[in-house]
């Protein structure tokens, strides 16, 4: 299949890739980066120009040259962007317009490319990936939903918009404990910190003091790992004790496949 990882991922969290294509390798799924490809667009072009849709649609165009039907995404934001613009492509107007700007780059697109992030590729494949599970964890897990990823849930098609419940059931897969504390689909403040740190720090805040009963949290979207484990230190500069372990989805699960830590990319031990 496609990979498109998006620049967050490629640049700060090599981690996040390395745990997906681990994962993903012991379901028998090769994953073929995306060459060339550019941002998103997501949110930063798109809140000043509607011509972010032609950002997405010569990404889908560079998949379909590839001639993958699928790609797959780990970012939130990259997935939603994909996704909307793969609907855009249907209108015709728009369409024909992308394939005008494609075309002196020898490409061209259609709606056709699915855009799958992490959490539904592994939970269509539920039953296959709980036959690889080989070392059971006891661990008690706080997760973010990424909002991206369910909602609007008109476009993305996929769980309950508001209360989705695919990640909780990946997690459980592994034998680990969802824990419950009323944040899971809480915005992780990480877009919030372009424009208000103050706020976006907040909205961490509140996470990390809600989630003490858990042995750590749990990710799958760049922009919540970004807040919740690399901003961590400014959230907990002054309250030492909210600190939290924080890893990402492909990690949780590479170690209850059988997967060594540095397997998935992780360098703190987080269970025993």
């Amino acid at each position: 299949m496609a990979f498109y990882p998006g620049c967050l991922v490629l640049q700060r969290m090599p981690e996040y890739e390395l745990a997906t294509r681990a994962v993903l390798r012991t379901l028998g799924i090769k994953l073929q980066i995306v060459q060339q490809s550019v941002c998103c667009g997501s949110p930063v072009v798109e809140s000043f120009t509607a011509d972010w849709v032609y950002l997405a649609a010569y990404n889908l165009a560079l998949v379909e040259r590839m001639g993958h039907e699928t790609v797959v995404t780990v970012c939130g934001g990259c997935t939603n962007t994909l996704t909307r613009g793969a609907r855009a492509l249907q209108d015709p107007d728009v369409g024909d317009e992308a394939n005008r700007r494609l075309e002196p780059l020898g490409l061209s697109v259609t709606d056709q490319v699915k855009v799958r992030h992490l959490i539904r590729l592994l939970a269509e494949r539920e039953e296959e990936l709980r036959a690889h599970i080989v070392r059971p964890l006891s661990l008690r897990v706080a997760l973010t939903n990424p909002c991206q990823v369910f909602r609007p849930g008109d476009v993305m098609g996929f769980d309950d918009p508001t209360a989705p419940h695919s990640l909780r059931r990946l997690i459980e897969l592994t034998g680990a404990e969802a824990v419950e504390y009323g944040g899971e689909n809480e915005c992780c403040g990480a877009t919030l910190y372009l424009a208000e740190p103050e706020l976006a720090l907040a909205a961490g805040r509140r996470k990390l003091t809600a989630t003490k009963e858990a042995d750590l949290l749990l990710h799958a979207c760049g922009n919540c790992q970004l807040l919740l484990r690399r901003f961590q230190r400014l959230i907990v500069s002054k309250e030492p004790d909210l600190r939290r372990q924080a890893i990402l989805l492909p990690q949780l699960i590479g170690l209850a496949l059988g997967l060594s830590e540095e397997d998935v990319g992780l360098r703190e031990g987080v269970w025993s």
